[in-house]
């Protein structure tokens, strides 16, 4: 259930960090209320495209669809044809040995049978979120908001630059969610070029 915008902990933050007083209430219909009610998911869902989180971490095994929708043609090249999730937001991982292309909610493929895949999802409980993550949303929406509330352009570049790095903040607390040992099946190769540049 999506959290109303006037009880967001984050509409209440962003509008702190643009050095504005917090929403009073969703139901007086201000142009503020109405702004972050608008800006909100774009905020949440720019932050979530940004990283494998894993509190949004999603593994799935996706079954193939039979028939394709009404207006698409098969493709000869990737014939089998699945449905992603209607909760994902960021395709992070489709099984090895695959070619794949993704066309809008369809995953285009060259295998046959279940298809395991990793998503990042949509959470649109701000309480199911972690409050490092909750605060770079908060930033994030505060900098969409910006150009209608803060006239300072040192003001503006002051929340991009923190906004950066408080998703930076987020990103190195949610690395420490999984083992240092590779788990995407390739080779640890010690030299971080070598990954760098794969």
């Amino acid at each position: 259930m999506t959290t109303p915008i006037a009880t967001s902990t984050i509409a209440q933050q962003a509008f702190r960090f643009m050095e504005l007083s917090p929403l009073s209430s969703f139901a007086d219909d201000s142009p503020q209320a109405q702004a972050a009610s608008e800006q909100y998911p774009e905020a949440l869902r720019i932050c979530l495209e940004e990283e494998d989180w894993s509190f949004a971490r999603r593994l799935v095994s996706l079954p193939p669809i039979g028939v394709l929708p009404a207006g698409l043609a098969a493709d000869p090249t990737l014939p089998v044809v699945y449905r992603l999730p209607g909760d994902l937001v960021r395709l992070n991982w489709v099984a090895d040995e695959v070619s794949w292309r993704r066309d809008e909610d369809l995953l285009r493929t060259d295998t046959t049978g279940q298809l395991l895949i990793r998503y990042t999802r949509l959470i649109d409980n701000e309480k199911a979120l972690p409050a490092l993550f909750r605060t770079a949303v908060s930033y994030q929406l505060a900098i969409l908001l910006a150009p209608l509330y803060v006239g300072s352009r040192t003001k503006r570049a002051d929340l991009a630059a923190e906004g950066l790095a408080a998703l930076e903040r987020a990103v190195t607390h949610d690395n420490r969610s999984a083992s240092a040992r590779r788990w995407d099946g390739q080779p640890a190769s010690g030299d971080w070029a070598t990954g760098a540049t794969r």
